[in-house]
């Protein structure tokens, strides 16, 4: 079985997916918002603010 330590595709997911959580993290509440409400359009669903977790990962903490 490979290493994925020093893969570079694994490594430049984990690079990007920590750069998508900053950028979440910075997020003004109203911007949280907007994102929710383009994320759900048109659906029929109540608009919710959606925050991705990963099975098992362990928490950041800021």
């Amino acid at each position: 079985m490979e290493n994925n330590e020093h893969n570079p595709v694994v490594e430049s997911l984990r690079q990007e997916q920590k750069t998508q959580r900053k950028e979440e993290r910075e997020l003004t509440p109203d911007q949280k918002l907007e994102r929710a409400l383009k994320d759900t359009f048109p659906a029929s669903d109540p608009v919710a603010e959606q925050v991705p977790i990963t099975p098992g990962a362990a928490e950041e903490t800021k």
